[in-house]
């Protein structure tokens, strides 16, 4: 196998990662509802936390899609080579190991599992910041910055699950998470709204949305960022709650600007705009319960993880895929079934509580609709992102 001429499995980022951040989604879900349940499986981890569910839904399925979406950007923002070949094979395994030691490895030495841990996210850093630094893109710097950001949170994780740092893993999973959010409100206010924009002049919508707002948009990221240092630092305090509401309004101003509901017949437009609505949704709720409503906090950080975050990825990664494969900007009826899936998974999880029923229930229900969305995306895109170019 050369960098020049690798499988097609190997020839772009995003094909191994997105099918194994599918598979996982799926894995990883069941196997925390199975342990939520007092259940253990053959090698779990001593200790099946909510911190360890958090860390493995943020680092190991959200930091594959942030890897397969990221390095195959860059070459789109550089121009270069894209990472490929033994190099992208190298990766993928480091991640592999990352999750079979969080899944299977539960009698390993801590010091191993962390080493085993980092591998991934040091990898994955060095590599975008090759990229990015090297091929010049200044604009992105910053994205190379955050990456930096993921090892050394990882690291304070694995000091907090021994005691060297007590607490350090409870913040460093909080953190993960906004991190994610970050990059979200980043990333998705340049596609979002040119998206939106290039399909509306396509039918001819003299007025399309503006792709750039100079002030806005960087009020907006920037209250994203103090939005979570405030809820990292300070959760539940009145100062998180407002900013959490600040950043959720200000958010929601900015996708109202993008202008979603003219693209209602679009399934990849729509699921990006209701994908960045819970996001934004998701720190109104988190302020509101810092306020007082009688709401539990990870009931409303689940409308950010699971309609906001986790929205956006199945949303990008069905976009992705078919834009770098060759094939036209359709998705399939199954496909717009799981987006919906999956946003009512995000407001059965977050409101549960306040509807009738055993709460149980509902985490279940929850969770089997996110699994059938992510079988949904691998029953539909396994194919395609193991398979040729459509054009070729």
């Amino acid at each position: 196998m050369s960098q020049n001429n690798p499988p097609v499995f190997l020839s772009y980022a995003f094909r191994p990662f997105f099918l194994l951040a599918g598979l996982y989604a799926v894995l990883a879900l069941a196997l925390w509802i199975t342990g939520f349940h007092g259940l253990r499986w053959p090698g779990a981890p001593l200790v099946i936390s909510s911190l360890w569910h958090a860390r493995e839904m943020a680092l190991g399925f959200g930091g594959g899609v942030v890897a397969g979406f990221l390095l195959t950007a860059v070459a789109s923002w550089t121009g270069r080579t894209p990472l490929r070949g033994p190099w992208l094979l190298v990766l993928v395994a480091a991640w592999l190991a990352g999750r079979l030691a969080a899944t299977l490895g539960g009698g390993l030495p801590a010091p191993w599992l962390a080493v085993i841990d980092l591998a991934f996210p040091v990898l994955l850093a060095v590599f975008a910041g090759r990229e990015i630094v090297g091929g010049g893109s200044r604009r992105n710097y910053g994205i190379a910055a955050i990456t930096w950001v993921l090892p050394a949170l990882v690291l304070l994780y694995h000091l907090g699950e021994a005691g060297i740092i007590p607490g350090a893993d409870r913040l460093c999973a909080t953190v993960m998470v906004h991190l994610l959010m970050l990059l979200i409100a980043v990333v998705g206010g340049r596609v979002i709204p040119l998206f939106t924009a290039n399909w509306l002049r396509m039918r001819g919508d003299s007025r399309p949305p503006p792709t750039v707002r100079p002030l806005l948009d960087p009020l907006a990221i920037a209250l994203v960022a103090v939005a979570g240092a405030a809820d990292t630092l300070a959760p539940d305090t009145l100062p998180a709650g407002l900013a959490c509401l600040l950043a959720g309004a200000v958010n929601l101003w900015r996708l109202n600007g993008w202008q979603g509901s003219k693209a209602l017949s679009n399934p990849l437009l729509w699921s990006l705009h209701l994908a960045y609505a819970c996001a934004a949704a998701g720190y109104v709720l988190l302020g509101a319960t810092a306020l007082g409503l009688p709401l539990p906090r990870t009931a409303a950080l689940h409308l950010l993880t699971i309609g906001g975050i986790s929205g956006m990825i199945l949303a990008m990664m069905t976009r992705v895929a078919l834009g770098h494969t060759g094939r036209p900007l359709v998705v399939v009826r199954p496909i717009a079934v799981a987006y919906v899936l999956l946003a009512l998974a995000a407001v059965l999880r977050s409101f549960g509580p306040l509807l009738p029923g055993p709460y149980m229930a509902m985490i279940d229900t929850a969770a089997l609709l996110w699994v059938a969305a992510f079988s949904l995306f691998l029953w539909v895109y396994a194919p395609i992102l193991t398979g040729p170019r459509a054009d070729q």
